[in-house]
């Protein structure tokens, strides 16, 4: 599997997560900025560079709670 692969592999595993969340949700990002999943669902199939962090950031956690 090439890296182009594994990014799309990646980003439909975190949209698939996302999906499984209520749409209308707010999840604070940090500094008081809140966004909701159906906003980050927008960035992450884009993907534009805010998209492509919250794909890094989700396969970190993802990670850690697998202890891979």
């Amino acid at each position: 599997m090439n890296q182009k692969q594994v990014e799309e592999e990646c980003r439909k595993l975190v949209l698939a997560r996302f999906r499984s969340l209520n749409p209308d949700s707010k999840l604070l990002l940090g500094k008081g900025k809140e966004m909701t999943v159906r906003e980050l669902i927008g960035h992450v199939e884009k993907p534009d560079e805010f998209g492509k962090n919250v794909i890094k950031v989700q396969m970190r956690m993802l990670k850690v709670l697998t202890g891979v």
